[in-house]
């Protein structure tokens, strides 16, 4: 296996982990949180998922820097002409703040996990298609709407999941 090849496979396994705990960490919280009660092991589950998705982002960001430096060595440079390439860098930058702001609740909840969700799945579908015609404001407008769109469905969701509010 060569060094480009096990960048490849680190990269898409940082990926796998950090889509697919996004997407369970949603479908968790909307489920554990629906009685505005979390219980111990509700917690413990979605610690362990949000762990999860701290290692996936940790090995996709020190992956992605493994591809620049390769980049930088093999004087590989085409990918670094592709607004898709730095389209998919800016997602995974905010997807980094956006855990950082986050973790230091500077960000409400159900912002911050419009973003992780859609960043997530965004950062997969840039890696999927690779090249396309859109150019680079074009991929970020997407983002920024298909955000926005998440936010509402997941706002619903939660909504439709959680039972009528007590009044007390």
């Amino acid at each position: 296996m060569t060094f480009y090849e096990l960048l490849v496979v680190v990269h898409i396994i940082g990926t796998v982990l950090g889509v697919g705990a996004a997407t369970f960490a949603e479908i968790y919280y909307a489920r554990f949180n629906s009685d505005d009660i979390l219980s111990d092991d509700e917690r413990k589950t979605l610690t362990i998922t949000f762990t999860v998705l701290r290692i996936g982002l940790f090995i996709l960001v020190v992956s992605g820097f493994g591809f620049l430096l390769y980049m930088r060595l093999t004087e590989y440079v085409e990918p670094l002409s592709s607004p898709t390439f730095w389209a998919k860098m800016t997602v995974v930058g905010v997807l980094v703040t956006n855990a950082l702001l986050l973790q230091i609740r500077k960000i409400p909840l159900a912002v911050g996990a419009a973003v992780s969700l859609t960043g997530w799945y965004t950062a997969l579908i840039l890696g999927i298609i690779g090249k396309t015609s859109a150019s680079y404001l074009e991929l970020l407008l997407y983002f920024a709407i298909a955000t926005i769109l998440v936010g509402f469905v997941l706002e619903f969701i939660r909504n439709s999941l959680h039972g009528p509010r007590q009044i007390t």
